[in-house]
C-alpha cells in the first residue's frame, strides 16, 4: 500500500471493481479512529453485487491493508425492510458517523424510503 493511500481509499478502489453496488459505506468505530491499525473496518453494502466476487475483492483489500474488514451486504429491498422495522444493526449504522465509499448520503435517502 502506498503511504498516501488511506484504508478508505483502498477499500473504495476495490469495491468500485464490483458491479451492482449502489451504496457502500464504512460505519462503526472506524470513522472516529481510522488510524488505529488494529481496528476492524465495518463496511455495509447495499445493492445487487455478486457476493462471491465481492468476497474475493474484500479478501484482496484485507491482504493489502493487513487489516480485517467485516462486510455486511443487503439488497435494496432487504435494506429498506430493515430500515422500516428499525433493525438494530442498520439503525445503528445509519445513525453513526459514516464514511461513504460508493454513493452519497443523499442517495441513501431513497434507500431508506
Amino acid at each position: 500500500m502506498k503511504k498516501t493511500e488511506s484504508a478508505t481509499e483502498v477499500i473504495k478502489s476495490f469495491l468500485e471493481m464490483v458491479p451492482g453496488i449502489q451504496c457502500a459505506f464504512i460505519y462503526s468505530s472506524f470513522p472516529q479512529r481510522p488510524r488505529n491499525p488494529e481496528a476492524q473496518v465495518d463496511v455495509m453494502v447495499v445493492g445487487g453485487p455478486d457476493l462471491a466476487e465481492m468476497d474475493q475483492i474484500i479478501l484482496k483489500a484485507e491482504e493489502e491493508l493487513k487489516r480485517a474488514i467485516s462486510l455486511t451486504s443487503f439488497t435494496v429491498r432487504e435494506f429498506r425492510e430493515r430500515v422500516k422495522v428499525k433493525d438494530r444493526l442498520v439503525s445503528k449504522a445509519l445513525n453513526r458517523t459514516k464514511i461513504m465509499l460508493i454513493g452519497d448520503e443523499k442517495e441513501m435517502g431513497w434507500l431508506s424510503a
